[in-house]
């Protein structure tokens, strides 16, 4: 077999692993559109159907580095005629080099590019989200996407925390090596939206989770901070973290 042969199937093999990963192709194999129902799903036992003719406004919101393209794989699952018929809007905070215009879904640039962590624009994104799930009803459906990186880009500190805070506590850990299960157990007991808050808020008859996990094992409280779960942390779990990373505890 000649080198050139071996470089052709090396390159074959890695843009096959690179579409198999692809955030919009992911979304559209897991949602569908007939004239009566919208499915959410794969698995016969876990896939959702919910009637069209009962189904009234569709809010999607999320964030991660993969939510642009996980937010135009959903546009393009949907197609127009669902989302003009049921009023589709959106909202992700996501990168700001990942920042395109959609048909329906608004991509907020909620930090710059190879910033991991919280920023003033990602706070005023997730208010944002609160925001548009808390005014909905029963008839109405969220549909939220999540990836890796979502954490920094949903900053919602809680009353008595303020950004900077975050901010601080985040720099803190990370640069003493927590890893990101133990750096999130401490973030969702700063924020509004982590660790099921966002689930908290809405106040839309359905709330359906598409995740695209970048953390072992897949937990899904810890994949951004799970805020559409609930949290199996606990402010005592923090307090560990802390305790055990902060070189002067004073200071978080």
């Amino acid at each position: 077999m000649s080198l050139n042969s071996l470089r052709e199937d090396a390159w074959a093999i890695w843009q096959a692993g690179l579409e198999a990963v692809r955030s919009d192709r992911l979304v559209r194999d897991w949602v569908r559109v007939s004239d009566d129902e919208l499915r959410i799903g794969r698995d016969p036992d876990g896939t959702v159907r919910i009637e069209r003719a009962l189904l009234g406004h569709v809010v999607v919101v999320g964030a991660g580095k993969a939510g642009a393209g996980m937010a135009e794989g959903l546009e393009t699952a949907l197609g127009d005629a669902f989302l003009h018929g049921h009023h589709v809007t959106g909202w992700l905070n996501v990168p700001a080099d990942c920042v395109r215009e959609l048909s329906r879904i608004i991509l907020h640039a909620a930090r710059p590019a190879g910033v991991n962590e919280p920023t003033e624009a990602g706070a005023a994104g997730a208010e944002r989200i609160l925001q548009m799930v808390g005014g909905l009803s029963e008839n109405d459906l969220v549909i939220c996407l999540l990836s890796g990186g979502g954490s920094a880009l949903l900053p919602s500190p809680v009353p008595g925390i303020s950004l900077a805070d975050k901010q601080q506590v985040t720099r803190l850990l990370s640069g003493a090596g927590a890893n990101i299960e133990q750096l999130n157990t401490v973030r969702k007991q700063l924020s509004g939206i982590k660790g099921g808050g966002l689930a908290r808020a809405c106040r839309a008859g359905r709330l359906v989770t598409l995740i695209i996990s970048d953390v072992l094992g897949d937990p899904l409280d810890v994949i951004a901070s799970g805020p559409t779960v609930p949290d199996s942390s606990t402010p005592a779990d923090a307090l560990r973290v802390l305790e055990q990373f902060a070189t002067d505890p004073s200071r978080v």
